[in-house]
């Protein structure tokens, strides 16, 4: 890995600089993420990426060793961070940097404390605090993650954008956050605050009294950029190559966004504003922790956090059966769970019939959520199509993301012009959907009030296709359509219980439509425990084979390889240990249509998403919202999880699958970090992107040699329209969303 890195760096070399003279918009803030270093060569920069994951990590593990010591627990074991730990992190360097990407806010100086608006940027400042907090005690985790970028981008640009450095000061500004500390006045607009400087390193070019120690002389100034507000006469400028206000009197500027000349002047004081900005925002955290209670700052980081059990249930008169198994199943769950302190999760139950839908019952107490499932009944509502889609949408809504939402209908929906919404949100939670259908509904009531089947009314007549929509989102999002009959629902519901496991990985996602044998490969390595395989659909024949060679026909015999459980509409297969790394082969042979899905303990797994080269106040990697367009180059950033303190591997590319596991174009990934304070970003160019749907396969090499593979599996659907959206943030309340043509 590190030859390749050197091999990328001089690659960067040679286009980074005519890249960047010739852009011409202005450059404000710290560096925005780890591929800025890159494009500006000042390798060695602190990022506000850097700074907030650093800064993240430490007061997680802070916290940790402190509820460890309150409870007895003083084992030196490493303590490991898994995806939703990250994921949580990445939803906070997401917002930081887009506050330099999107338009609404890149040239506002209110959110980067620039041209002396120091004032109403601390107004703003204390809004997103209020907010963050509020929204943790509302358990609204995401709008809090959410703010939390937004106001620690601020307060980090204050002290690369301010004099606060240069008047010596070795502590953070308290008053920020806190208005009973002690404010310093912000030079009034005819008050110069600069001198002209005529190179890329401006030393002393702030007037003395900016530059003072003495309190009652002191005065607070930022750089103003750009045209907008236009800079007073001797006003200083943000300063660096991308500004233009620079050339403007007084010249010069006073930045310390990096350590490069080139794009800040006061290059040489970065890593005192660095230090400064990273003890400002591990104080917010500290605060916010104490404000809102431990555990709940552990719960907005999703710090090990189980699956959420995320029910989502047709209470019609027909599905006693399936409330019945979805009552065992989550009592068996819960009971697994009690065994491990700390390791409950949450609980979400979203009933619906015809044409009610909800409410949403959401909980951490396992037993407030059994109390709940015992109070379902199946009662009424007749007419076939039902409010599904509806129902999937709230769950989405109130799970947390990575989650899995489990189905239990036997109708069709009624609100098909939902699938759009609800196949975008599960695709950006990256959560999945599965199906447990079913057969052709019916019920009895007899006058006695038992409740047996008996034909469901339908006011017309039903549709072969009538699942379709079902089928394509459980496809898209990563997860199963299962049609089951109700004497086999509770044992195929034991797919719930596999799926909500900690640590679960995916080794392979792939769906077959051919009659003639199909033939599948996935990788086990050394960190990889219990395997199990799920195939959904009816299959006539199966053969698996090990990376020693030996097969078993998985249908007709037992064997040394696995076994196999068999129930109406999915099959169940569980690898012997020990297990054997290296490649299994799975030969499938099918009437109809298979979903196969392998899945396996290991905290090693990886986050991922597309980016672009942005040529406007900062340059770097700016995060693509929403699918990456067809036909188009973009970036695909990847993230590895996992991986502990003794452990090495190495990745050296990405697959893009199609749906039926064929392969699309392989990108080969080159490293952008090495921080143990943050997560080793790999950066591969896609070009350009397919036009079909596709998930992702990463590979890679242990530090043995072993091969590693994982798989996403949630598909990534391409658009052929490439639309920017917005999030416009009006100072009097909180977001609003809006979109403009891009």
């Amino acid at each position: 890995m590190s030859q390749h890195r050197g091999i990328w760096r001089r690659q960067v070399h040679l286009f980074t600089l005519p890249y960047l003279l010739l852009l011409a918009s202005p450059c404000e803030g710290f560096l925005p993420d780890l591929w800025s270093r890159v494009l500006t060569l000042s390798w060695d920069s602190h990022t506000h990426q850097y700074i907030t994951e650093r800064a993240i990590l430490n007061v997680t593990l802070e916290t940790l060793r402190g509820l460890k010591k309150h409870h007895g627990n003083h084992d030196k074991e490493e303590i490991r961070l898994g995806r939703g730990f990250w994921r949580a992190v990445g939803d906070v360097v997401k917002s930081n940097a887009a506050m330099d990407f999107r338009s609404s806010t890149r040239s506002d100086p209110v959110y980067h404390f620039d041209s002396e608006h120091i004032e109403s940027a601390t107004v703003m400042l204390r809004r997103f605090w209020t907010h963050t907090v509020l929204s943790v005690r509302a358990k609204e985790y995401q709008s809090a993650r959410h703010s939390l970028g937004q106001l620690f981008h601020s307060l980090q640009d204050f002290y690369s954008h301010s004099n606060w450095v240069e008047m010596g000061q070795r502590s953070i500004y308290l008053h920020l956050l806190q208005p009973e500390e002690p404010a310093v006045p912000v030079a009034k607009e005819d008050t110069p605050t600069c001198m002209e400087c005529f190179s890329t390193t401006c030393r002393n070019n702030l007037l003395p009294r900016l530059k003072t120690t003495q309190g009652n002389s002191q005065l607070l100034t930022t750089g103003y950029f750009s045209t907008f507000p236009p800079k007073p006469q001797g006003k200083c400028s943000h300063g660096g190559i991308l500004d233009s206000s620079r050339f403007s009197g007084a010249k010069g500027g006073i930045n310390k966004d990096s350590t490069s000349p080139l794009f800040s002047p006061h290059h040489y004081l970065h890593l005192k504003a660095a230090t400064l900005a990273t003890e400002a925002t591990l104080t917010v955290l500290r605060d916010v922790r104490d404000s809102v209670g431990h555990r709940n700052f552990l719960k907005l980081f999703s710090v090990k956090q189980v699956p959420a059990l995320v029910f989502v249930m047709d209470t019609t008169g027909s599905m006693f059966e399936e409330i019945h198994a979805a009552r065992l199943r989550a009592q068996s769950i819960i009971q697994s769970r009690a065994n491990s302190p700390g390791q409950l999760g949450t609980f979400v139950l979203v009933p619906f019939h015809d044409p009610g839908v909800g409410p949403v019952f959401e909980t951490d107490d396992p037993g407030q959520f059994m109390q709940h499932m015992e109070g379902l009944m199946a009662l009424g509502g007749g007419d076939e199509p039902e409010m599904c889609l509806s129902a999937i949408q709230l769950a989405l809504t109130h799970s947390p993301p990575l989650s899995e939402i489990f189905v239990f209908t036997d109708a069709s929906p009624k609100d098909a012009h939902l699938f759009g919404v609800v196949k975008a949100l599960s695709l950006e939670k990256q959560s999945k959907v599965t199906f447990l259908l079913t057969e052709d509904p019916n019920y009895t009531k007899e006058s006695r009030g038992r409740l047996m089947r008996r034909k469901r009314r339908s006011r017309e007549p039903l549709s072969p296709d009538r699942f379709n929509l079902y089928s394509s989102l459980s496809s898209l999002s990563g997860g199963l359509t299962i049609f089951t009959t109700n004497s086999d629902i509770h044992r195929v519901s034991t797919i719930v219980e596999d799926n909500t496991a900690a640590d679960k990985v995916t080794l392979l996602h792939v769906e077959s439509h051919k009659d003639l044998m199909s033939v599948h490969t996935f990788r086990v390595d050394s960190s990889v425990k219990n395997v199990t395989l799920h195939v959904s659909g009816t299959m006539t024949e199966c053969i698996l084979t090990s990376p020693s060679d030996q097969s078993q026909s998985l249908l007709n015999e037992e064997g040394p390889l696995a076994v196999l459980q068999q129930f109406q509409g999915l099959y169940r297969v569980n690898l012997f240990p020990p297990l054997q790394p290296g490649q299994w082969k799975l030969q499938a042979k099918s009437n109809g249509h298979l979903t196969f899905n392998v899945i396996g303990d290991s905290g090693v797994d990886f986050l991922y998403y597309f980016a672009i080269i942005t040529n406007e106040t900062h340059p770097g990697l700016a995060r693509v919202d929403g699918n990456p367009t067809a036909g188009v180059p973009a970036f695909l950033v990847v993230a590895v999880t996992g991986l502990g303190s003794d452990e090495e591997a190495s990745f050296s590319h990405a697959t893009l699958l199609g749906a039926e596991g064929e392969s699309l174009q392989q990108v080969k990934l080159n490293s952008s970090s090495s921080s143990i304070y943050s997560l080793e970003e790999l950066v591969g160019l896609v070009d350009p992107f397919p036009r079909v749907p596709f998930c992702i396969r990463l590979s890679g090499e242990d530090s043995r040699g072993n091969k590693l593979e994982r798989v996403s599996t949630e598909m990534v659907e391409p658009t052929h329209i490439q639309i920017q959206t917005d999030t416009i943030l009006w100072r009097g309340c909180g977001p609003w969303p809006a979109a403009e043509e891009g």
